[in-house]
């Protein structure tokens, strides 16, 4: 079984990232002695004073982020009751549309902020583990044609949108998830309690926690570049990964069909009553259907694990269950000297990359983590060999 090594970071850190010099707004921070309140027009330097980049390029001067926390916290409330009802039915959530959530000119801001990144040398080899599940022994891999770095603070002068995008996100999604299902599931039970005409229990919820995070920025090369088949918190406690849930933005704004890397989702098959984002699943017969949304469909025999294709399309946000659901992306473009493919004079920048923004976010209740009880818990073993 594959994973995806954490590096957590407490929010005391995360929670800054953002400069709002024009709002001049305050926010709390807590550190290990006291609470305190501080402007975060400067908690990007307190925290994070300077950066030693690889490269000799020198950084691009300071600049303020164009995303509009207030629209990206609206979307996200919009959104929550559907995320909500996909990751208890399906394990997974794809929005409807890809700027649903972010507008393509944000979306096309951050891409040019990733490359950015890359071009002054954040950018390392990626790699990940093959992990023994008889032994837990792991075995390091690299990962060809894929690269990454954890965007942090600071960064922020490099790529202000990146980091104002996670620090909202971070502060706003593992609230508006929790009290959205804790809503959900209550309704749940009762209503499975008056059937059964007993006592209703007492409410629960994804109890997902902003008090650290993980994050990475990849980018897959076209010339048929892959992520292996993997589960991203296979073992959970046993190691101290607390990952629960998975947030994957994707930065393609040109994408077209055909320049590959889709994200390839095993899930159980739904009935009628599907969520939305599984919409068209229900409907298929036979394998490789077309959604009309770039969104491939597989519907394999009964002992198989069925499938979803999910195109990287810029703007399009992709949540799924970190310690359960199987994923891989799937080969990028084969022919790197297409014409569309426009590669940079110094190498690090192709209209064909495939970027994507990955934040993991750790839940509070550890005995959610690999819960032998949930839906999901049999989905590695019928879908790995």
């Amino acid at each position: 079984m594959w994973a995806v090594q954490p590096s957590f970071r407490n929010v005391a850190a995360a929670a800054p990232f953002v400069r709002m010099a024009a709002k001049a707004t305050t926010v709390t921070t807590t550190n290990t002695n006291t609470n305190t309140n501080t402007n975060t027009n400067a908690l990007c330097r307190i925290l994070h004073p300077c950066r030693t980049y690889s490269s000799s390029q020198p950084p691009s001067p300071p600049r303020e982020a164009i995303l509009d926390m207030e629209s990206f916290q609206t979307s996200l409330a919009q959104h929550a009751p559907s995320i909500t009802q996909s990751l208890l039915d399906d394990g997974y959530y794809c929005t409807p549309h890809p700027y649903s959530i972010l507008p393509r000119s944000t979306i096309q801001t951050m891409r040019h902020q990733s490359i950015h990144l890359r071009q002054i040398g954040r950018f390392e080899p990626s790699w990940s583990e093959k992990i023994d599940v008889s032994t837990g022994q792991a075995t390091r891999f690299d990962k060809e044609g894929v690269f990454a770095c954890e965007p942090d603070g600071r960064d922020y002068d490099i790529a202000p949108d990146l980091i104002t995008y996670m620090s909202v996100l971070l502060q706003t999604l593992p609230e508006l998830l929790n009290r959205s299902s804790s809503s959900s599931l209550s309704s749940s039970k009762s209503n499975h309690l008056d059937e059964e005409h007993e006592q209703p229990s007492s409410s629960s919820s994804f109890h997902l926690s902003a008090t650290s995070f993980n994050a990475k920025l990849a980018v897959t090369s076209p010339g048929g570049s892959v992520y292996p088949l993997h589960i991203d918190n296979p073992q959970g406690l046993s190691v101290g990964d607390t990952r629960k849930l998975t947030c994957i933005l994707y930065l393609n704004p040109d994408y077209q069909p055909g320049d590959g890397g889709e994200l390839r989702i095993y899930h159980h098959q739904n009935g009628p009553q599907s969520s939305s984002s599984s919409r068209n699943e229900t409907t298929t017969t036979t394998k490789d259907d077309d959604d009309d949304d770039g969104t491939v469909i597989a519907a394999p025999s009964d002992d198989e694990c069925h499938y979803i294709d999910l195109t990287p399309e810029g703007g399009k946000m992709v949540l799924f269950w970190s310690d359960e659901i199987p994923h891989e992306v799937l080969p990028t473009a084969p022919d790197v000297d297409d014409p569309h493919n426009n590669v940079s004079e110094d190498n690090t920048s192709s209209l064909l990359d495939r970027y994507a923004l990955t934040v993991w976010i750790p839940t509070e209740n550890l005995q959610s983590l690999h819960n032998p009880q949930s839906k999901f818990a049999t989905l590695g073993d019928t879908t790995f060999p």
